[in-house]
C-alpha cells in the first residue's frame, strides 16, 4: 500500500514558525504530518503507519495556534471520500491527552482511493476545519 499526500510544505513551515511561541510539538510527533489552515497547525501521526485499507488505525495529534489565536477547546477527526460522496463506516473515539493534544481511535478506510481527512477544532470563536487529502492504495 502506498500513501500520497497533497499539502503545502512551505505554508506549514511558515505557520510552524509562528506557532512555535504558542506551543511545542511533543517529541512523539516530531516527525508527524503537518497541515494548517486559518491560523492553526495540526501535527499528527497514524498508528499503524502506513494506513492499510480495511484495517483500523488511530491518529494522535497536537494543535498549535498561530500568534494571536486562541488555543483549541477540543478536536474531532473525520474522513470522507469526496469522489464517492460518503465517509467512514465507523466513528472514532476521541480522547484528550493534554492541552492541544488528542487521540482518535478506531478510524477505518474501508476502500482504496482518495480520502479527505479533516480535523475539526473547537475554538472560542467557532469551529475551524484543518484537513488534507490522502490517497490510499
Amino acid at each position: 500500500m502506498t500513501l500520497r499526500v497533497a499539502v503545502s510544505a512551505a505554508s506549514a513551515v511558515a505557520l510552524m514558525a509562528g506557532a512555535a511561541a504558542a506551543c511545542e510539538i511533543p517529541p512523539a510527533l516530531a516527525d508527524g504530518r503537518r497541515v494548517e489552515s486559518a491560523g492553526y497547525l495540526v501535527v499528527y501521526r497514524t498508528a499503524p503507519a502506513p494506513i492499510a485499507v480495511g484495517g483500523r488505525f488511530d491518529v494522535e495529534l497536537a494543535v498549535c495556534p498561530a500568534a494571536g489565536k486562541a488555543p483549541v477547546r477540543g478536536a474531532t477527526v473525520d474522513a470522507t471520500m469526496p469522489e464517492h460522496r460518503h465517509g467512514m463506516n465507523y466513528r472514532p473515539e476521541m480522547t484528550t491527552l493534554g492541552p492541544g493534544r488528542y487521540r482518535a481511535a478506531g478510524l477505518l478506510f474501508h476502500m482504496p482511493g482518495l480520502w479527505r481527512v479533516e480535523f475539526k477544532l473547537a475554538t472560542a470563536s467557532g469551529t475551524v476545519v484543518v484537513g488534507e487529502s490522502l490517497t490510499v492504495d
